[in-house]
């Protein structure tokens, strides 16, 4: 039941975020292309490599692009879902604010992470989807229901993943001032999984990026199950991840609210 109501209240924080949406006249476009260019570079960066070089650990030029395509959609999935919310956790807790979320009868960390509901960031998903179009056309890919059904389960469960790693490097707040420093390691680590094909990672780089550190695992997982080469492995290995890291996830979260202090001291 508790978890039925907390879905009705993301719910209408959901539709509350797009009525006010609908009536501001303020405009994303400047991000949009901005973000647009960004992962059309990457693609184009992979296309300039595999001018040189046939594939990369077994993936061609039209996989990759099909990969930057991928974390397109989920970098607009994220930013659309809970993004913005989430970067506000820290300012939450170090103003007091966080008070207000624990006053009402509503989980404080799903409050606090759709509050900020972004539809405008939904629209990276266009050229998302061109990128991932264009990479299956030209590798002559005619996917299947099950194909499309295993990466939309796999994309599902990559964002549930990247909601947990973001959670995690802002739960520090509840005793550190400033997250500088974590900040920039996500971004360096968001960073390399988005510009290194994961066919590249071998031996301690490929546990550490897939399991330890699975910033790896983000655009690569649905890439790898898109094409049927995950496995019942693969997909145990990438579940079992992402079990550990929510549990370890919610483990933190409540020792931090044990540590919190509200705003009255």
């Amino acid at each position: 039941m508790k978890v039925l109501k907390n879905l009705r209240c993301v719910r209408a924080l959901v539709v509350a975020r797009l009525s006010r949406y609908a009536s501001e006249s303020g405009s994303f476009w400047a991000a949009l292309i901005v973000d647009t260019l960004v992962f059309f570079i990457q693609a184009a960066v992979f296309w300039v490599i595999y001018l040189n070089v046939d594939d990369i650990g077994g993936w061609d030029k039209w996989r990759s692009v099909f990969f930057v395509g991928t974390f397109t959609l989920v970098d607009g999935l994220y930013m659309t879902l809970y993004f913005f919310g989430v970067l506000g956790i820290p300012d939450a807790i170090s103003t007091g604010r966080l008070d207000l979320y624990l006053a009402k009868p509503f989980d404080p960390l799903l409050h606090l992470a759709f509050e900020r509901f972004n539809p405008g960031s939904l629209f990276l998903s266009l050229p998302a989807f061109l990128l991932i179009a264009v990479a299956a056309a030209n590798m002559g890919a005619a996917p299947r229901a099950g194909d499309v059904a295993a990466y939309l389960g796999a994309l599902s469960l990559m964002l549930i993943l990247v909601f947990d790693l973001m959670v995690l490097v802002r739960v520090p707040a509840f005793r550190l001032k400033r997250l500088g420093a974590a900040n920039v390691a996500e971004g360096a680590l968001v960073e390399f999984a988005f510009r290194v094909p994961p066919s590249a990672y071998r031996g301690a780089l490929k546990l550490v990026f897939r399991v330890f550190l699975p910033y790896g695992l983000i655009a690569a997982f649905p890439t790898e199950a898109f094409f049927g080469e995950t496995g019942v492995g693969g997909w145990a290995a990438a579940i079992a991840v992402v079990a550990a890291f929510t549990a370890l996830m919610r483990l933190a979260w409540r020792r931090g609210l044990a540590r919190y202090e509200s705003a009255g001291g």
